[in-house]
C-alpha cells in the first residue's frame, strides 16, 4: 500500500516524490560515479549554476562560487557545506582556490571530473523527467513544471 495517498496534505506529497525522485537520481549516479557519494553530496551540485561556476567571480574575475553561497543556497550552515565541498574535493571533483580580491576567501570550482559528474547528473535528470512526462501525459507534465515554480514563488524566500 503506498503512502502517497491523494487525500495525503500537499506536503507530504511534495516531499515524498521529491524523495522518490531523488533516490532514483542518487541510485543511478552512484552506479557510474564514486560509490561513497552520497544524496548530500549530490545535493551540493544542484547549488552549482554551471553559468556561474565558468563566469567570473564578479569581485575578481575569477571562476569559482564561495561555500558560503553554496551553503545559503542549499539552506545549510557554512560548516555543513564545507564538509561536503571538503569530501567532493577528496573526490576530486571540486577544488578550492584563493579569490585574489580577497586572499581570505577560498572559491569552489569544478575540476574536469567534476564537469563531467554534473553532465552525467543532468542526463540522469533529464531521463527521470523523460519517465515522468511518459507517466503522467506531456501536457501535464508541462503544467505540473508551471505549477510548481509557481507555488515556489508565491512564498518569500527567507535568509538564514
Amino acid at each position: 500500500m503506498s503512502i502517497a495517498t491523494p487525500d495525503a496534505s500537499l506536503l507530504k506529497l511534495l516531499t515524498l516524490a521529491s524523495r522518490a525522485v531523488e533516490r532514483e537520481l542518487n541510485r543511478e549516479l552512484r552506479a557510474v560515479l564514486d560509490d561513497s557519494l552520497r544524496p548530500a553530496h549530490f545535493a551540493v551540485f544542484r547549488y552549482f549554476d554551471s553559468a556561474r561556476m565558468e563566469e567570473a567571480d564578479s569581485e575578481s574575475s575569477q571562476p569559482g562560487v564561495r561555500v558560503t553561497e553554496l551553503a545559503d543556497a542549499a539552506g545549510m550552515t557554512q560548516q555543513s557545506m564545507g564538509e561536503l565541498v571538503t569530501h567532493l574535493e577528496q573526490c576530486g571533483l571540486v577544488e578550492r582556490r584563493v579569490a585574489r580580491a580577497d586572499r581570505r576567501a577560498r572559491l569552489v570550482t569544478l575540476t574536469d571530473a567534476g564537469r563531467e559528474a554534473l553532465a552525467i547528473a543532468r542526463r540522469c535528470t533529464t531521463r527521470i523527467d523523460e519517465v515522468i512526462r511518459d507517466h503522467i501525459g506531456a501536457r501535464a507534465f508541462a503544467e505540473l513544471r508551471t505549477q510548481l515554480a509557481s507555488v515556489y514563488d508565491l512564498y518569500p524566500q527567507s535568509e538564514h
